[in-house]
C-alpha cells in the first residue's frame, strides 16, 4: 500500500510503534543456549590471568551482539547466571569476566568486611577496570580465529555489571576515577547497564560524572544499601541524577535490596517478580542500544516498561 499523505504514514507509524508490547520478553526466548568458558593471558601485565564464562544463542543465523559482565566484589564469572542465560536466549552473547583481586578468591581468604575494605584499594581497581579492554580484544579476536569466528557483531557491544561492576561500568562509560587518576573510558562500548551504581567514593560528583559517553540504565531498589554502611540506598539513584547528555533510564524497585540483582532467591516475597522485571529491563534495553530496535526504545520512553513495573517501584527516563 502506498501512502500519499506524508502526515497520515507518520501518525500510523507511531501508534504502532507505541502499540509494541515487550512484555513477553521476560521469559526465555527461542534459542538454546550454548556455554563456554576458558582463561585470556594478558601478556602486557605480566601474564593477569582473566577468568571468563560465555553464554551464547547457539544455533544462530547471523553475528549476535556482545554484553560483557563484570562481578561486584567478592564475586566471580559465576555470578549473573540468571541474566547471562536469558540474553543468550534472546540472541546475545553475555561474556562474564573475573576480576582477581576483587572476586570470590579474596572473599574465601579475607572474609567479607575485610574483603570489602581491602578491593577498594587502588591496584585492585585499577587492574580491574585493565581488565574489560583487555576482554574486548579477546572477544574481537575470538571473533576473528577460532570456534566463535564469525558468531560475534563486535561492533555491537554493551558493557553491565552489579556492584563494584555497576562502578567499573559507568567508568566504561566515562566516568572519571580520581581513585585511579585516569579516564578510562571504553568507546567501544554502545551503552552501559549498570545494577547497584554507586555515587563517587571522593572528589566532586559532577565532574565525574561530566563527560559520559554512551546511553545508561540503572537500576537499583529502596533497599539497596552497602554491605559496607558508607553508601545508602539513596546514593545509587545520585549517577542518574548527576548525568547528563546521554540518554538515561532508573527503576528503582519496591522493598529490592544489594543482593536482588546477583541472582539470588528469596529475601523478599517479590523477588521473583524484580527477577522478571530486570531481564525484561536488560533485553528491551539492549535491543534498543545494540540492534537499534525503534520499537523497544519507544516502549522504554514512552511508558510501556513504566506500565510492566506497575506497582512494583519507579521508572525514570532522561531523554
Amino acid at each position: 500500500m502506498k501512502f500519499r499523505n506524508r502526515t497520515l504514514c507518520i501518525a500510523l507509524l507511531v501508534a504502532t510503534a507505541q502499540a509494541a508490547d515487550f512484555s513477553a520478553v521476560k521469559d526465555p526466548g527461542p534459542h538454546e543456549i550454548q556455554v563456554e568458558s576458558g582463561e585470556w593471558i594478558d601478556g602486557a601485565r605480566d601474564g593477569r590471568d582473566v577468568p571468563w564464562k560465555a553464554y551464547l544463542p547457539a544455533g544462530a543465523d547471523r553475528p549476535v551482539p556482545v554484553v560483557v559482565w563484570s562481578h561486584g566484589a567478592g564475586g566471580s564469572r559465576e555470578g549473573g547466571e540468571y541474566l547471562g542465560r536469558h540474553l543468550a536466549s534472546h540472541g546475545f552473547a553475555a561474556f562474564h569476566i573475573q576480576h582477581h583481586g576483587s572476586d570470590v578468591e579474596v572473599l574465601r581468604e579475607l572474609g567479607v568486611q575485610a574483603m570489602l575494605w581491602a578491593v577498594a584499594g587502588l591496584e585492585p581497581e585499577l587492574q580491574r577496570m585493565r581488565d574489560v579492554p583487555f576482554a574486548v580484544d579477546q572477544i574481537e579476536r575470538m571473533n576473528r580465529e577460532g570456534p566463535l569466528a564469525g558468531r560475534l557483531d563486535v561492533e555491537k557491544i554493551g558493557i553491565s555489571g552489579h556492584s563494584y561492576g555497576a562502578i567499573t561500568t559507568l567508568i566504561m562509560a566515562g566516568q572519571t576515577s580520581s581513585a585511579v587518576g585516569d579516564r578510562l573510558a571504553e568507546p567501544r562500548f554502545k551503552a552501559a547497564f549498570a545494577m547497584s551504581p554507586s555515587r563517587p567514593r571522593n572528589g566532586s560528583v559532577e565532574e565525574a560524572f561530566s563527560d559520559m559517553l554512551m546511553p545508561i540504565f540503572h537500576l537499583t531498589g529502596t533497599n539497596d544499601e552497602d554491605p559496607t554502611g558508607r553508601l545508602t540506598a539513596e546514593d545509587r539513584q545520585v549517577p542518574f541524577q548527576t548525568i547528563d547528555g546521554v540518554e538515561q533510564y532508573l527503576v528503582v524497585f519496591k522493598d529490592g535490596v544489594h543482593r536482588t540483582f546477583s541472582g539470588r532467591e528469596g529475601g523478599y516475597p517479590s523477588i521473583g517478580r524484580h527477577h522478571e522485571l530486570i531481564k525484561t529491563a536488560a533485553v528491551v534495553f539492549w535491543r534498543a542500544y545494540l540492534l537499534g530496535d525503534a520499537e523497544a526504545k519507544g516502549w522504554l520512553q514512552d511508558g510501556g516498561y513504566e506500565q510492566e513495573l506497575g506497582v512494583e517501584g519507579s521508572f525514570d527516563v532522561k531523554r
